[in-house]
């Protein structure tokens, strides 16, 4: 990692992939920040396009490491898309098979990538804790189950039976995050539990894998609501 100057002006850091930082004109947190009355001075955003949950290991070690963001208190992790995109890509490039299928010849295979998946994400919200942040993980947004673009199929193309097993996967995967922030004390930001709003309309999305303005406007809803339980939850301060 390339050394930078610490920036005190930090609170709250968005950590991710390209669902962090994406094609979109507008990312999640840009409308989380503005939802909360924050400066853009008080949110980082440290998405990284194409990583996995074992890069996000490494490249959050690293960020703490250092103290790049010494005043921080917030970490906002949306992980795990690219691990599941690759293991489709490995052995389903073209999503002709559903993982819920009792003859699925890649059970064992998929179970070992989703360990691992969750593994990280433990050791990501483990390391925020150790930090002193409250961490907040979303699970991934469901796919339209429409014919739509989606540059990582081979043929750029997703036919509505494809996206139907594309969710399959993503269930699972999902299933894995929650368990994640379950098990290691993170705050769950059940992305995926307000599909329904999402795919009903086209122009939430800007590919099959990556949300449009409108969207990350939904999603930084979610968060927003996520992070106010979290502060009514929490005992005041005062004295």
């Amino acid at each position: 990692m390339e050394f930078r100057l610490p920036d005190p002006d930090v609170r709250v850091i968005a950590f991710g992939d390209s669902t962090t930082t994406g094609p979109s004109s507008k990312d999640y947190h840009e409308f989380l920040r503005e939802r909360l009355g924050e400066d853009a001075s008080a949110f980082a955003a440290e998405g990284s396009g194409g990583e996995g949950t074992r890069g996000g290991v490494n490249r959050l070690r690293g960020i703490i490491a250092l103290n790049t963001y010494p005043n921080a208190d917030t970490l906002l992790i949306w992980h795990g898309g690219n691990d599941i995109i690759g293991f489709i890509k490995d052995t389903d490039a073209f999503l002709l098979l559903s993982p819920d299928s009792a003859d699925y010849p890649f059970t064992a295979k998929l179970e070992e990538l989703l360990d691992e998946v969750q593994a990280n994400l433990e050791l990501e919200i483990a390391l925020a804790r150790g930090a002193g942040w409250d961490v907040f993980l979303a699970t991934l947004f469901p796919i339209r189950e429409q014919t739509s673009s989606c540059k990582p199929l081979p043929f750029n193309i997703l036919l509505a039976p494809q996206a139907t097993n594309a969710n399959r996967y993503l269930n699972r995967l999902n299933d894995r995050i929650r368990l994640a922030a379950e098990n290691a004390g993170a705050v769950l930001v059940d992305i995926e539990a307000s599909g329904d709003e999402l795919t009903a309309d086209a122009n939430n999305y800007f590919d099959c894998n990556h949300l449009s303005e409108a969207g990350n406007e939904i999603a930084a809803d979610i968060f927003f609501n996520a992070i106010n339980l979290l502060q009514r939850s929490s005992p005041s301060e005062a004295s």
